[in-house]
C-alpha cells in the first residue's frame, strides 16, 4: 500500500469501547485522507520498478530495459538471463506503456506496465519481490587506497537503482559511526534506525579491495569484492528473505498496539504495519484508550508477523498470544 492511508470502514464497536474512543475513530475516518500527508521517515520505501533509463537504441533499448525490470522485480541478478523469462525478453514492446527518446543530456526512458510483468513472472513460476522494500543505510568507515569518493557514490547509486534497492547514503560521521572502527551489529543497526533505514551496509577496506557487511535484525552477512559487491549482495539477501516469507500460507492476525494516543499516531502505525514484510493488508478493528487494534492479512501468520516486527520502529516488545500479536508504539 504505497504511502496511502486506508479510509476506515467503520464497524459496530464492542460495548467495551468508550464513547470518546468511538468519536476518535469517527474523527480519524474523516481526517485520514488529510493526514496521509503526515511525514513519516519509514524504514521501507516503495520502489519504481518499471521506469528504466537505457543507453541502447532501437530494439536493444527495449531488451535492455526488460532485463533491468526483471532484475528489479525479482531482486535476482540471474533473472536477466533466466530461461523462464524467455517470452518476456523476446517481446518486451508488448509491456511498454511509454517511451521517451533520448534528448540532449538525458538518456532514453522506457516505462513498462510493471503489474503485467509481475503477473508474467508469477505465471512463469518465479517469485516477485514486493515493491515496498527495506531501506538500507550505506556508509563507509574505511576505503581502499585511491578510492574516489565521488566515483564511489555514483557507483553505489547506480547499483541501487539497477537492483531496485532503496539506499540512504551517509558519511560515517553523519551516521554516528567512527571512521576506521570495525563495525558491530548493535552500532550498525542503531545507525540504520536513526537514519530511518531497516538495515545497514557498512563498507571498509580489505587491502586493495572492499569488504561490505550487511547488518539487520536477522544477523550479518559479509560480501567481499568491488565497490558494488555490497549492494548486489544486499539485494540478493533481502529479496531471498522476502521470498521465504511470502511463500508461506496467508492468514489473518489481530495486531493490538498500545501507546496510540493521537490521530497522527493511528496513521503512522497503520502505515508502518502495512510496510512490514509479508503483510498484504491492514484494516482497523477497534480503538480504545491509548490502544488500537488492526486486522492484518499476513503470509506466515502470527509467527511471521512477530518476526517482521522485531527491531522495526516505531514498534517495540512484540509478543504473540494465540493468533494475536501485541506490541507497543514508541514514536
Amino acid at each position: 500500500m504505497e504511502n496511502a492511508v486506508i479510509l476506515y470502514a467503520v464497524r459496530i464497536m464492542r460495548q467495551s469501547v468508550s464513547l470518546r474512543a468511538w468519536r476518535a475513530l469517527m474523527l480519524l475516518t474523516a481526517l485520514a485522507a488529510t493526514l496521509a500527508s503526515v511525514s513519516v521517515r519509514a524504514a521501507t520505501q516503495s520502489v519504481a520498478i518499471g521506469e528504466v533509463a537505457v543507453s541502447s537504441t532501437g530494439d536493444e533499448a527495449f531488451a535492455e530495459a526488460m532485463r533491468v525490470a526483471l532484475v528489479r522485480a525479482t531482486g535476482k541478478r540471474a533473472a536477466a538471463q533466466d530461461p523462464a523469462f524467455a517470452a518476456l525478453r523476446a517481446d518486451p514492446r508488448r509491456y511498454v506503456q511509454i517511451f521517451r527518446p533520448a534528448s540532449a543530456g538525458s538518456p532514453a526512458i522506457v516505462v513498462f506496465d510493471i503489474a503485467a510483468i509481475e503477473r508474467s513472472i508469477e505465471a512463469a513460476g518465479r517469485v516477485v519481490w514486493p515493491r515496498e522494500r527495506p531501506v538500507v543505510l550505506v556508509t563507509i568507515v574505511s576505503a581502499p587506497p585511491g578510492a574516489d569518493p565521488v566515483a564511489v557514490r555514483a557507483a553505489l547509486e547506480t547499483a541501487g537503482s539497477a537492483r531496485g534497492l532503496p539506499l540512504r547514503l551517509s558519511s560515517a560521521q553523519a551516521a554516528g559511526l567512527k571512521s576506521g572502527e570495525e563495525p558491530n551489529a548493535q552500532t550498525a543497526i542503531a545507525a540504520a534506525r536513526r537514519a530511518g533505514a531497516e538495515a545497514a551496509l557498512i563498507g571498509q577496506a580489505d587491502g586493495g579491495e572492499w569488504q561490505w557487511t550487511l547488518f539487520d535484525v536477522e544477523g550479518s552477512v559479509v560480501f567481499p569484492g568491488g565497490v558494488v559487491a555490497g549492494v548486489d549482495g544486499a539485494a540478493e539477501t533481502l529479496s531471498s528473505m522476502s521470498h521465504a516469507v511470502t511463500a508461506q500460507a496467508e492468514s489473518t492476525v489481530i495486531l493490538r498496539i498500545d501507546g496510540v494516543r493521537t490521530l497522527a499516531d493511528h496513521v503512522r502505525v497503520q502505515r508502518a504495519a502495512s510496510a512490514l514484510t509479508g503483510v498484504r493488508g491492514v484494516l482497523p478493528l477497534e480503538v480504545e484508550a491509548e490502544r488500537a487494534s488492526f486486522r492484518v492479512q499476513v503470509a506466515g501468520g502470527a509467527t511471521a508477523l512477530l518476526e517482521a516486527l522485531k527491531g522495526v520502529r516505531p514498534f517495540a516488545t512484540p509478543a504473540v498470544t494465540g493468533e494475536r500479536v501485541d506490541v507497543r508504539f514508541e514514536p
